[in-house]
């Protein structure tokens, strides 16, 4: 199957991949589909951006890089074709859009598959969940169609590398996101390669292959397949991300609908398409405060108008992908050009504070105050948002935490609504976080140490977001602190305040700006900082400040405290290093913590404060180390219960 390729650099030992998931164990799983488990483990692997010599290649010794990855373990006679063609696609395609295989194990009996890490898993597990759609506005939605469209016409084309693939799977399901969610054609299963010596662009098949919601109805009639089969199911998926709904969605399969495909052409027919929009993009728009609500009319149209022309019952009807990819950019100019930027005028903003009333006042800084205030909609609904007023000589500092806000979007930061930069007037409006700021709870034992160690690992992975994959650009945010952690009404984690940031190192005045700040961050600063320049670790350090605040229920600085070693994460480290850390646990939540969840969360927070920069681990360490104590909390309590309900209460007294 795959005679005539040297794939010995892409091998990986079996006894590798069952030591990163603990023998496959359920902590690494991730999902499952038809033939195959899918899991999420760090993995030595094939660095195909090293250079690698022809006397490393003869001695099979190649050049290696540890990463996340995701490792499909492939079950069943029926998964093992799909496992041949899948490397057989995958070894050939070099793309941005198209997931990288990274190495495959096939000793003994097993078919695994290691690629590279989707960390926003597949787009239908979105669609599935309309409050999860509710992220993405109109434009980064146009932005995933696009990713999916360049990768559908990198497979669709010859090359001196490759030959033409048509996928013949092509939905939401094998559509993944990576951590900036952009798109990524995944699962080459079923794919079918133009060999060089066949004329023509129809492959004639014998058994026919897809998922019926998706699949190309000539196609399915006639066997003959093309790459215009893939145009179809894409077209599929484009209504998908604008309905907001999978395509097998039980809203159409009722009435002897057929899928979501039939129920678009018959809307674009009956002229009644835009009721099909999902109404999470308009409501995403009404949320944002700014001049232009609403998406673009004439964005809307272009998208539709392509993405029915896609679904044409005949191949020959369909658009080229280079079309295809015209009109989505056509679509998303207009949209770009529609938002206005999110400018905000004055007068609206004094509406909504009444004129900045000390009322209304939620929280101030060394640049700024927050004012909080309610949005009438032209529909008659409220919408609470948070408006921060910066002094008249910030304007770097405004500046800063606007372009942080414009460009860093993950459901772990806080929400950019609009801004307004008129005459003296400095603001940027917020989502509202409802439940206030973290310092606010930490000696509240209402708030449970599940509740905790979730509100940590959110904030964590904001922190996994914002410092990148390695190579990446990285954000530094330089104020991690319990006062800067906000939580919404469902008690998720949004990182906020984003003035000191920087993407690159900053020397001199910069960092005299962060170090002063330090009076709003007394006992949250690296007190091994260099003067010279900020790094990653210092968020590091922060960060284990707040894991220590969270478990004790106090702040880092208190009354009575002269410096910083008196402040809580030296006292923390230094009872750690006694064996007496248990003595500063929150008494509120003491009772409830098991053994297991309280040992990992306090090395984690011990080894954020390690004096040593090069010791402290990045932040996705940090965040697998508190799910592991999450993970170890939910065991242990659903064990008990279950134990607590076998028992009988007999004479007094519980027995089982």
């Amino acid at each position: 199957m795959l005679q005539g390729k040297n794939l010995e650099h892409l091998k990986i030992r079996l006894s590798d991949i069952l030591s990163a998931t603990n023998n496959f164990s359920e902590t690494y799983f991730l999902g499952s589909g038809g033939f195959a488990k899918v899991y999420r483990a760090e993995l030595d692997h094939f660095d195909s951006s090293q250079p690698w010599s022809v006397a490393e290649k003869d001695k099979g010794e190649f050049p290696k890089r540890c990463s996340m990855v995701a490792i499909k373990s492939i079950l069943g006679i029926k998964g093992k074709q799909g496992f041949f063609a899948e490397i057989e696609m995958l070894t050939s395609c070099k793309h941005q859009n198209i997931v990288s295989l990274l190495g495959f194990c096939d000793e003994d009996s097993h078919m695994i598959l290691v690629y590279e890490y989707a960390s926003n898993g597949s787009l239908d597990d979105y669609l599935d969940n309309s409050s999860k759609m509710t992220n993405f506005t109109w434009a980064q939605r146009i932005r995933i169609c696009l990713n999916i469209a360049n990768g559908l016409k990198y497979l669709h084309s010859n090359t001196e590398d490759k030959q033409m693939i048509v996928h013949r799977d092509i939905k939401s399901a094998n559509i993944l996101l990576n951590k900036n969610f952009e798109g990524k054609i995944a699962d080459f299963g079923l794919s079918k390669l133009r060999s060089m010596s066949q004329k023509g662009s129809t492959l004639n098949t014998n058994h026919i292959a897809g998922t019926s919601v998706y699949l190309d109805p000539e196609y399915k009639k006639t066997g003959k397949l093309k790459k215009e089969s893939d145009i179809y199911s894409f077209g599929v998926v484009l209504f998908e991300i604008m309905c907001g709904k999978v395509a097998y969605d039980k809203t159409y399969l009722v009435e002897n609908e057929k899928g979501l495909s039939f129920v678009a052409q018959r809307y674009w027919s009956e002229g009644r398409i835009k009721e099909m929009v999902d109404p999470n993009i308009q409501e995403a728009y009404e949320n944002i405060f700014m001049i232009n609500r609403g998406l673009s009319q004439d964005s809307l149209d272009t998208f539709t108008r392509i993405a029915y022309q896609c679904l044409a019952e005949t191949q020959a009807e369909r658009p080229t992908i280079e079309i295809i990819i015209n009109e989505l950019e056509k679509a998303l100019s207009f949209e770009e050009n529609h938002k206005d930027n999110l400018q905000i005028s004055v007068e609206d903003i004094n509406l909504a504070t009444q004129n900045f009333s000390p009322n209304n006042c939620v929280g101030n800084g060394r640049y700024w105050k927050a004012y909080k205030g309610e949005v009438l909609h032209a529909n008659g609904r409220h919408t609470s948002i948070v408006a921060k007023r910066w002094e008249s000589k910030s304007d770097h500092q405004f500046l800063t935490e606007l372009d942080v806000l414009f460009n860093y979007k993950h459901e772990n930061i806080i929400g950019l609504s609009g801004y307004c930069k008129d005459m003296d007037e400095k603001v940027i409006v917020y989502d509202h976080a409802s439940n206030g700021s973290l310092d606010m709870y930490l000696n509240d034992a209402s708030l449970t140490w599940t509740k905790r160690l979730k509100i940590c690992i959110d904030v964590a992975r904001g922190l996994v977001y914002l410092h990148g994959e390695p190579g990446s650009m990285t954000m530094i945010h330089s104020g991690i602190k319990s006062a800067n952690i906000q939580l919404d009404g469902n008690w998720k984690a949004k990182i906020s305040n984003f003035h000191l940031s920087s993407s690159v190192i900053l020397f001199d005045k910069d960092i005299e700006n962060v170090i002063n700040d330090a009076n709003d961050s007394l006992g949250y600063l690296d007190p091994n900082h260099n003067d010279s320049f900020l790094t990653e670790e210092m968020d590091i350090y922060s960060l284990g400040v707040v894991l220590f605040e969270i478990l004790c229920g106090r702040l880092a600085w208190v009354e009575g405290c002269e410096d910083h070693s008196q402040s809580l994460g030296p006292l923390a480290k230094f009872l750690y290093e006694e064996g007496r850390l248990d003595e500063m646990v929150f008494e509120g939540i003491k009772e409830q913590i098991v053994s297991k969840s309280l040992t990992t969360f306090q090395k984690v927070a011990y080894e954020c404060s390690h004096s040593d920069h090069s010791l402290r681990p990045p932040a996705y360490s940090v965040m697998v180390q508190l799910e592991k104590a999450l993970e170890f909390q939910s065991i242990e309590r659903s064990a008990f219960h279950i134990e607590l309900s076998s028992q009988v209460f007999s004479g007094g007294s519980w027995v089982s």
